[in-house]
């Protein structure tokens, strides 16, 4: 029994000093070999950089890599102002203020005298094409009122009458008292023979075509000549009829642009006595067909 409790004791220590020594051995070995004998450390991760230009090599064919750093942004921080500059910035703001404002009154008035302007230029403007158009309508004014005094005017100076047998003859005379020849002169007459006074709405016709004739200035002539029955005389002198004659004159003048003539008229024949070759004859105008083409031209006069 002691001899196994010796054995084992010895046993015992036996290892012990076994596991001491290689302690020892290990800790006795250089540095570079346990750094040799140690894992190698794991690389660090590197980095990102951007791809950098390839050049190719002449001599053996393999490319070179250059890397080419990024430059660093740095970003410049101002010191703090100090009270000078803050007062010369606000006087710099305040000049600016004070300019700005003035260039806005400025422009105002500008904008206001430029208005002022264009108001005067207008108003000159109107008046002077007032002007003008009373310039204007003076010259027409005067212009028509010499084409008026020198341009032909045909009117009835009179009529003549005559007992030519069987009948009663009453012949116009045409006077031109412008100053100037007429164109196209046209003369139409007739009568008739009516139991009492015409009728306003009386249609004045004409059974003949127009005769020709020429005036010159301040000419005369008879043209036109009617003819009356005895038979109906005699009854216009029993008052059982009355006697009538009209006319008309168409014409031109000798200026441009001016448009056509005319006079018309029409007369009661008013008959006394006794037939034959003693007669007493007078005309008295009737109707409102005594006109030239300028009363034409005005409203008929309305009675009162």
């Amino acid at each position: 029994m002691s001899r196994i409790f010796f054995v084992l004791v010895g046993l015992a220590l036996a290892l012990l000093l076994a596991g001491d020594g290689s302690a020892q051995a290990q800790r006795a070995k250089p540095l570079h070999e346990v750094q040799a004998e140690a894992p190698p450390p794991e690389p660090l991760p590197q980095p990102s950089r951007p791809p950098a230009f390839q050049q190719p090599s002449s001599s053996q064919g393999a490319s070179s890599v250059k890397i080419v750093d990024t430059p660093l942004q740095v970003q410049v921080i101002a010191g703090p102002k100090t009270e000078a500059q803050y007062a010369a910035e606000q006087r710099e703001r305040d000049d600016r203020a004070a300019l700005t404002d003035q260039l806005s009154i400025y422009g105002a008035l500008l904008v206001l005298i430029g208005a002022f302007l264009a108001i005067a230029f207008g108003l000159q403007t109107f008046y002077l094409s007032l002007t003008l158009r009373a310039v204007r309508r003076a010259a027409d004014t005067t212009e028509r009122n010499m084409t008026a005094a020198q341009r032909a005017f045909i009117y009835l100076s009179g009529l003549e009458w005559s007992e030519d047998g069987s009948v009663l003859r009453v012949a116009p005379i045409w006077a031109n008292s412008g100053s100037t020849p007429s164109r196209g002169l046209r003369v139409s007459t007739n009568w008739k023979a009516s139991h009492g006074e015409l009728p306003a709405d009386f249609t004045y016709t004409y059974a003949q075509v127009p005769q020709h004739l020429f005036l010159g200035p301040n000419g005369r002539a008879g043209l036109g000549a009617v003819y009356f029955p005895m038979r109906d005389v005699q009854a216009a002198l029993e008052e059982r009829m009355s006697l009538y004659v009209w006319g008309r004159a168409t014409y031109g003048d000798l200026f441009e642009g001016t448009e056509p003539h005319f006079f018309e008229f029409c007369y009661r024949v008013d008959v006394k006595g006794s037939v034959p070759n003693n007669l007493s004859v007078s005309f008295t105008q009737y109707g409102l067909r005594n006109r030239c083409d300028e009363d034409a031209q005005q409203p008929e006069p309305q009675a009162a």
